[in-house]
């Protein structure tokens, strides 16, 4: 019992067990006065103001002992206690310190829930940390870099910058993996293309391995390591200079598409393009019966998602299922 007491003691934080050893002393020279001077201190809480007081070095002298045991407690206290505020004090400013050069230099473990992880700063990671403060400004994001020398984020509760390497297990335990709401891997700008999706795959073998309910994007940049990175569990893979190359190959013929696809993908952009489970009340419906209920409401339906593919514009004898997720132009967010 006392050992199991001693080791929970030991796992205490200084400033929690500092903060103990002071009330204990404030408490207990707080009931020797109250016993030694009842006249002096007629109740309790009396006596403890007055050790409060005298230990912090405020002195207001609205009580003062006069008995000689009196004195010589109230002697102790103050050799005693005064050390000991004073100590933790100091050493409250001093963790307070460290902690803010922790967060600034990325070593600080994170407390998020249901936050976004990105892994790599770059210019695309940039602008999509952008876009979702923009859109849902009260969602933590943390992001994981190893090039960084400090945090590129100020002064903002919700964004935290973790220094380490994706693929070690220690930096995706700092980053509170377990309790995130997805984890997005961006392309590293340093190297070659192939080099930078075996490293994007790596880091997604390891996330999911560490924690394989995380929902994981994925940006690959050559069409070969598409099918790697299904294998390795991704959830969803974003082939970046494919769909750069369609709509470059596309706006040749149709000037305005790759503004127009940038418009339906922009968050703040209204309407929005949404993919959403089918609802209940959907289930079991043709495609053109949903369509017609879907622009009651101003919106217009696009297609179906599965796991095996996604059909833009289907028959209209389509029938809705529950495995189904909805291509939706929502006209308001």
């Amino acid at each position: 019992m006392i050992d199991a007491a001693v080791r929970f003691y030991d796992r205490i934080p200084i400033l929690v067990r500092l903060l103990f050893i002071i009330a204990v002393i404030l408490l207990s020279f707080a009931w020797i006065l109250y016993i030694l001077e009842p006249d002096t201190f007629s109740t309790y809480f009396e006596a403890l103001w007055w050790a409060v007081v005298t230990s912090t070095t405020v002195g207001y002298g609205d009580f003062v002992p006069s008995s000689t045991a009196g004195r010589i407690s109230a002697m102790i206290l103050i050799l005693f206690g005064i050390g000991f505020v004073l100590f933790f004090v100091t050493n409250l400013a001093s963790s307070t310190v460290d902690e803010q050069r922790r967060w600034q230099k990325g070593t600080l473990s994170s407390s998020f829930h249901d936050h976004y992880i990105i892994v790599n700063w770059n210019e695309r990671s940039r602008q999509f940390i952008d876009q979702i403060q923009r859109a849902y400004p009260e969602r933590p994001i943390l992001l994981i870099d190893n090039t960084l020398t400090e945090s590129p984020f100020y002064n903002n509760k919700n964004l935290q910058f973790v220094k380490g390497n994706p693929t070690f297990q220690d930096v995706l335990k700092q980053s509170n993996i377990r309790n995130a709401r997805a984890f997005i891997i961006t392309a590293e700008v340093e190297g070659s293309e192939q080099t930078s999706d075996a490293q994007s795959i790596l880091t997604l073998l390891t996330a999911k391995h560490y924690c394989e309910e995380v929902y994981t994007a994925v940006e690959i940049l050559t069409s070969e390591q598409l099918p790697n990175a299904r294998h390795a569990g991704a959830d969803e893979i974003i082939a970046s200079n494919m769909i750069s190359s369609l709509l470059m190959t596309e706006s040749l013929e149709q000037q305005g598409i790759a503004e127009t696809i940038t418009l339906l993908l922009d968050v703040e952009a209204s309407p929005h393009l949404h993919s959403l489970p089918c609802p209940d009340e959907w289930i079991g419906k043709t495609f053109e019966e949903v369509s017609q209920e879907a622009r009651k409401e101003e919106n217009l339906l696009l297609g179906l998602s599965s796991e095996k593919q996604t059909t833009l514009n289907p028959e209209g004898s389509t029938t809705l299922h529950e495995e189904h997720s909805v291509l939706l132009l929502v006209s308001s967010r």
